[in-house]
């Protein structure tokens, strides 16, 4: 079968060489043939050649026998031999299939014929050589004609023949015979590719998005194919509607059910340079539909949809046993707010159901990137629901469909990590999809990388655990194998992990530059929705009228409302109590509790009172905080019972102890995670976040109040403080019980040195303090030092306020109406700054520097140029003490480069995605570059021209893209007295401009 091939080609390439002698128009030659492609040569050639006489004996003669190798081709190899063409049994061979006995002989006498035809259109030709230096370039003579067949022939100075065999890489390689002791490796001289250069196909886009199309499609049927069996392209054959060029075909078996299904699809780039592949009816469709079709995927979204309406009535079900939730109520949709660092301005607000919808565009699209979206917001806005309610959605949408070509969407995989803390992605991917059976792990992630599956991944910091990490780690993996295509989406209690995260893909160069990263911030209800959420299930007005005026800010979060809803039919809210509704709510969960502590038949009294279950949660929360995942196990809540009591309650003679034991297994949130009877496989955990994030701040509070500040400050560095727990926590002790208790506390745990733990207690401390501060309006007489403010502080309920800041950090300050207030901020950098609707003096204002800020909110006037913003801040009588450096007043290009590298910085931006040329960002939200006209270029070209950046090219379809990428750290590059001689070199360079 090798002397077949090789006879095909050399026919073809000698074909090619008469016709071309003889004046005749031939095509260019692939730079990589195979088998199948000189056999659709021969077939133009034979076109090409035209009559038999018209480009002389020689070519009618070769055309004769081309005709005759086609019609030895066509027939096949007979019935002798168990495939239909020589196409077949050349792959079968050649890709190790087993060998067939009693064929060698069949085949060699078929092979024969073919080289007789060939050997008798030449008989009466010889061969002659025109010297090239040491090489001797062959011209066939026949009929007084002469064919030059220099560069696809030649012979080297040791007389071994050299015949082309393809051009790759930019240099030529040969098939080499005719001399025993010549290596198979003969280095071709430069003259042979510029020759070759010429009569060979352009490598062009056409050829990348083929090699492209063609090793995506090989790795996507490596998912799908029987394990061990081979993958088997064909070149196309001439009825394929001329797409020879771009198209191909893959041979393969199919892991089914039943068994194994052999395949032959056939694939090509269609118009617009959409991938396509041809249907069982032999429409030419989306790639997608191929994909839709081998996944059956109507029939995974049938199950999938059953799974997930499954999951959906079990938490109904263990809402009604946990929180005693009974009645039925109709949920407002939720809401997200999209917003980034990297953008500016007023955010824009939409459904969820929008943002969800909006995916079924973006996951085909040829960005280069994956769409990653992080969903945050507090405990109890929605979040799971939400997510939960979108994949059952378009999962019963999609199972209504039988055929997979009418299926255009994308489905929803929800993935969640039931509260454990998982392995890998993958392991949460196979759990989802376990009862699908024809979804394995490594199936998702084709179906995700081609658009055909979106995955929602539900509690991202949950599947991290509660431990420190690298928050990429999780999702690298996945993130490689999606290759810069499909979507994510990714929900988190709260905005920690997402900035973790978003530091880690800085950190992560490879991975990085592949994720297009975007925010979406999950929001609690205006009241208007509170009070239409309320009257549309049936609480009577006269029962919101009485809700006291503390109460009211929680309803904004979907948990509390539908709580609400509860403790009103059920009788349970009191409004003259002292206690909030999150105190009511949790005395409501600990009665229950307590009920089933019942010291037995004739008792009224409970084993444990609900305050000391209380007392107990708390304890069992410390357990949660060392564990990986907000579980403790019996053991621990044994332990946490018997600190309570003070005693032992292993005694064994202790009958009372004795029931209690045996009784807290009955607790609600008792989990079984292995068999039913195994001890260690029962764990418990909260219904509902905000359980422990109130025990937490129980523990914290108890902490203070005893005098055990040490074990205060470990909870501070040991897990996130969330708006539940700070808010608690800021109204029970108040700014000078918590500025006396934060004394000595260092974010570093000396034992430990983490880094992650001193970036959590630091993130912690600036929660904490703002939660003071908006609880209370006030702050400590000594000011609050070395804090980072993640979140916004908004000063604008305090307008008596006598505070500074020291040494800190805040990301947004909203500052206090009127002049009765005095603020300073010494060694302090904020980056977005908001006045008071009708300010008109800052004067009270101190120690501002100016050349932080990316954004200053002034009345009527949104400032970013650093100018105006200094500007605008003199006019207003702020104290700014970093102004000396811009009396003198700087060029606009130096100007330029700050306000550029101030907004990468703050944005944590990574790779910019860029037209070639003029550097127009890829990415709307990038809208800073054009506030200083003419001045992006500039400043890119000096980056890249002193290496402080480096530029990529894509493949993106459309115009030309690259992807620049800073080299070191912005705020690096920001100092102009920097020692790094590149950066000297660039300032230099803008000075210059």
């Amino acid at each position: 079968m090798a002397a077949l091939e090789y006879l095909l080609r050399f026919t073809s390439l000698l074909t090619h060489c008469t016709l071309r002698s003889a004046g005749a128009s031939t095509p260019q030659l692939h730079r990589s043939p195979g088998f199948g492609y000189w056999v659709d040569v021969l077939r133009q050639l034979c076109v090409t050649a035209g009559p038999a006489t018209a480009h002389g004996a020689t070519a009618a003669r070769l055309r004769e026998a081309v005709r005759a190798l086609l019609r030895l081709h066509d027939d096949g190899p007979g019935k002798k031999v168990p495939f239909d063409t020589y196409g077949l049994l050349r792959n079968h061979l050649d890709h190790g299939g087993p060998a067939i006995p009693g064929l060698d002989g069949h085949v060699d006498a078929l092979v024969r014929k073919f080289w007789d035809v060939v050997a008798d259109s030449l008989s009466a030709a010889r061969v002659d050589f025109e010297h090239n230096g040491a090489e001797r370039h062959p011209v066939l003579v026949s009929a007084g004609e002469r064919v030059d067949l220099f560069p696809f022939f030649y012979v080297t100075k040791n007389d071994a023949w050299q015949v082309f065999s393809a051009f790759n890489h930019k240099k030529p390689s040969y098939i080499v015979f005719g001399n025993p002791a010549t290596s198979l490796v003969y280095p071709p001289s430069k003259d042979h590719g510029t020759h070759l250069d010429r009569l060979l196909r352009k490598r062009g886009k056409r050829d990348f998005q083929r090699t492209a199309f063609r090793d995506s499609i090989l790795k996507d049927l490596e998912a799908f194919k029987e394990k061990g069996s081979g993958l088997v392209e064909n070149h196309p054959t001439a009825e394929w509607d001329g797409q020879e060029i771009s198209g191909f075909a893959i041979r393969w078996s199919q892991a089914v059910s039943a068994g194994t299904e052999d395949r032959n699809d056939h694939f090509r780039i269609g118009q617009d340079n959409r991938w396509e592949w041809r249907s069982e009816d032999g429409r030419w469709v989306p790639y997608s539909t191929f994909l839709r079709t081998i996944a059956n995927l109507p029939v995974a979204a049938r199950r999938l949809h059953w799974s997930l309406k499954d999951l959906e009535d079990r938490l109904a079900a263990e809402e009604n046993r946990q929180l005693g939730w009974e009645c039925e109520v109709r949920l407002r949709p939720a809401v997200v707010t999209l917003g980034d660092p990297a953008q500016r301005g007023e955010r824009k607000r939409l459904p969820f159901e929008e943002l969800i919808d909006g995916l079924d565009g973006e996951v085909g699209a040829g960005r280069d990137q994956t769409l990653l979206y992080f969903v945050n917001g507090e405990a109890g806005t929605g979040k799971t629901r939400a997510m939960l309610a979108a994949a059952r959605k378009r999962a019963g949408e999609l199972a209504q469909e039988t055929d997979p070509a009418r299926i255009d969407r994308p489905l929803f995989l929800y993935l969640r990590s039931n509260g454990r803390v998982l392995e890998s992605l993958d392991e949460a991917v196979n759990n989802a999809t376990s009862e699908t059976r024809n979804l394995p792990d490594p199936v998702v992630k084709v179906l995700c990388r081609n658009g055909v599956i979106a995955l929602l991944i539900d509690g991202f910091d949950e599947l991290l655990g509660a431990g420190f990490q690298d928050a990429v780690s999780a999702l690298s993996p996945w993130l490689r194998e999606l290759d810069g295509r499909g979507a994510l989406i990714v929900s988190a209690r709260s905005s920690y992990y997402e900035n973790q995260f978003r530091e880690s893909l800085e950190k992560a160069e490879e991975v990085g530059e592949r994720v297009r990263h975007s925010v979406a911030q999950m929001e609690k209800w205006s009241h208007r929705e509170v009070s239409a959420f309320l009257t549309e299930n049936g609480v009577p007005e006269s029962e919101t009228e009485r809700i006291r005026p503390d109460d009211r800010p929680l309803l904004t979060l979907p948990f509390f409302a539908r709580s609400f809803i509860e403790l009103v039919n059920q009788g349970n809210y009191a409004p003259d109590e002292a206690s909030n509704l999150m105190e009511t709510l949790v005395e409501n969960y600990l009665t229950r509790e307590e009920e089933k502590l019942e010291f037995g038949e004739g008792e009224e009294r409970a084993l444990l009172s609900r305050g000391q279950i209380g007392e107990v949660f708390e304890y069992v929360v410390d357990f949660m905080v060392g564990n990986k995942e907000r579980e403790a196990g019996l053991d621990e809540l044994e332990l946490s019972a018997a600190m309570v009591l003070g005693t032992d309650i292993d005694e064994q003679e202790n009958k009372t102890h004795a029931h209690l034991r045996n009784r807290l297994g009955v607790l609600c949130g008792i989990e079984v995670a292995g068999a039913s009877g195994d001890r260690n496989g029962r764990r418990f955990r909260f219904q509902h976040e905000l359980f422990f994030d109130h025990f937490l701040a129980g523990l914290a509070i108890g902490y203070v109040k005893r005098g055990e500040i040490q074990s205060f400050h470990r909870l501070l560095r040991a897990v996130e403080w969330r708006s539940a727990t700070t808010g608690r926590v800021a109204r029970e002790l108040g700014p000078e019980d918590i500025s006396a208790a934060l004394t000595g506390f260092t974010v570093e745990d000396e034992g430990t040195g983490s880094d992650e733990a001193g970036l959590l207690g630091t993130r912690n401390l600036g929660s904490l303090w703002a939660a003071s501060i908006h609880a209370t309006g006030r702050m400590p007489e000594g000011g609050i030092r070395n804090v980072m403010f993640a979140d916004p502080i908004d000063l604008s309920r305090a307008p008596y306020l006598r505070a500074k800041f020291v040494g800190c950090s805040l990301a947004a300050l909203t500052l206090p109406p009127g002049t009765s207030w005095e603020l300073s901020l010494e060694d302090t950098t904020v980056r977005t700054l908001t006045t008071a609707r009708d300010c008109t003096d800052l004067s009270r204002l101190t120690g501002v520097r100016h050349r932080d800020l990316t954004d200053f909110y002034a009345p009527g006037r949104a400032c970013y140029r650093r100018p105006e913003i200094l500007e605008s801040l003199r006019k207003l009588q702020a104290g700014v003490v970093d102004d000396e450096a811009d009396e003198a007043g700087n060029p606009p290009a130096v100007e330029a480069a700050h306000h550029f590298l101030k907004y990468i910085a703050a944005s944590k931006a990574g790779p910019l995605t860029l037209t070639d040329g003029n550097y127009v960002p890829d990415d709307q939200r990038l809208d800073w570059v054009r506030d200083y006209e003419g001045e992006w270029k500039s400043f890119v070209d000096a980056l890249l021209a002193t290496e402080l950046a480096r530029s990529k090219p894509l493949s993106a379809s459309g115009k030309k893209k690259i992807r620049i990428r800073l080299r070191t750290d912005a705020k690096r590059i920001m100092d102009e007295n920097s020692e790094d001689p590149m950066i000297q070199e660039f300032w230099r360079r803008r000075r210059a401009s």
